[in-house]
């Protein structure tokens, strides 16, 4: 049984009176456990939906639909599935044990669920029977799945987990079962990098069609896991990493049509390269993972460009993490050139994390505003989207509308790629 939470309007959920906080008993005659569950089973025309109201009043609907065409009911979030793995280089270990951050920071969610649904990354070390036995039954694919080494020994030693040994076993099966993954390896210097990275590449890359693609990672530490016996890559051992990378991405657009091995931009970042345009990466899936974000930023707002109405005699201030100021000032002058828009960019670093966190996502409330506020006079300023959840809170709590009351006299607004909101602005 799972609740409803949301009725989208204009669904057949609402043409239905379906009303908020009433229970989906079963679908087609199947238990809903999970949200997983409805969105494969009303992936059907003839759909037969037992529903207790509210009021406790039972109602069977049958529904005939267009197969792609949901029911518009969202239901109550579901309870997560926890890690099980101790990585010393966990985010969550990393972050502040004193202070106020979203709730949500402190899960270590390591769900197979939201890898199939959103693009999670997980380890497949948590899995019991019937959690193999749904992934194919439902033919979960692709899912996204932290290999981190093909090497036992080395997966061990990062996850400190002995079934994280399993890799291996546990991709044949998904194999088996006809389930692709996007791979990820996050590079810890010494653990899985160097030769350990080569055997990696190599033996997933010799999966063929099982594994779609391969994100090569620096692992990321912040000021509270820093001492955790992992150490952050140097910018030699970045440039190595691409090095090794190159002959797979040549070898792959040979055989495939595509490169299949990707570094992320931070890869290329700290390796002091310019992070390369969108022809480097194929897969627009990844760019969650870091892999693409800076060259699809770009192609984005050049896209917009010739678009862009007028806007001489204002200004506008730019606010994003240190890794992508000086792509910012760059697409600023572009800017500027295009409508007559002043563009000044502020580099916010990061009080919460440290410094070596660079990403604008994970940049606080407080940290925006304290840059907002000595960024002088401007009458729009500009953040990234990726910065506030839904609801429109920053890590820490802090709403957007709380930055925006602290400067008074501004526009503030959050943005996918700064010419969304130039294109309406006012």
């Amino acid at each position: 049984m799972i609740r409803v939470a949301q009725v989208r309007k204009g669904s057949i959920g609402a043409d239905l009176d379906i009303q908020v906080g009433s229970s989906l008993l079963r679908l087609n005659g199947e238990e809903l456990r999970d949200a997983l569950d409805l969105q494969y089973l009303e992936a059907a025309e003839l759909v037969e939906l037992e529903v207790e109201l509210p009021g406790g009043r039972h109602i069977t609907y049958e529904i005939e639909k267009d197969g792609s065409e949901s029911l518009g009911l969202v239901p109550e979030a579901d309870l997560i599935r926890r890690c099980t793995n101790a990585c010393p280089f966990c985010f969550v270990k990393g972050n502040p044990k004193t202070e106020k951050l979203r709730t949500t920071l402190y899960i270590k969610d390591d769900d197979y669920r939201l890898s199939f649904m959103y693009g999670h990354y997980v380890t497949l070390t948590n899995l019991r029977e019937e959690d193999w036995e749904r992934i194919g039954e439902q033919r979960l694919s692709p899912l996204f799945v932290s290999v981190h080494a093909t090497d036992p020994e080395a997966r061990a030693k990062m996850l400190v987990n002995p079934r994280s040994r399993e890799i291996n076993e546990q991709l044949d099966r998904l194999e088996a079962a006809g389930i692709a993954v996007h791979a990820q390896a996050v590079l810890c210097p010494g653990v899985n990098s160097g030769p350990v990275l080569d055997r990696t590449i190599l033996e997933l890359y010799e999966r063929g069609d099982s594994v779609l693609s391969l994100s090569v990672v620096p692992v990321g530490l912040t000021r509270f896991n820093q001492d955790s016996g992992i150490r952050p890559m140097t910018p030699e051992e970045c440039a190595c990493a691409l090095r090794q990378t190159a002959p797979i991405r040549g070898r792959a657009l040979e055989e495939r049509g595509y490169a299949w091995c990707y570094a992320s931009d931070e890869m290329f970042l700290l390796a002091g390269l310019d992070v390369p345009g969108r022809e480097y990466f194929d897969n627009e899936e990844l760019v969650g993972n870091g892999v693409g974000a800076i060259s699809g930023l770009r192609e984005a707002i050049r896209a917009d460009l010739p678009r862009l109405p007028s806007l001489t005699g204002r200004t506008i201030l730019l606010a994003t993490g240190t890794a992508m100021g000086p792509t910012l000032a760059e697409l600023g002058r572009e800017l500027q050139a295009a409508c007559g828009v002043e563009v000044r960019t502020v580099a916010v670093p990061n009080s919460m994390y440290g410094p070596q966190v660079t990403s604008a996502g994970l940049i606080s409330g407080t940290d925006y505003l304290d840059a907002l506020r000595a960024g002088g006079s401007y009458d729009l300023a500009i953040l990234s989207r990726s910065a506030v959840n839904e609801r429109g809170f920053f890590l820490d709590d802090v709403s957007l509308d709380d930055v925006r009351a602290g400067v008074p006299g501004a526009e503030i607004r959050a943005s996918d790629h700064v010419t969304d909101v130039l294109l309406r602005w006012n």
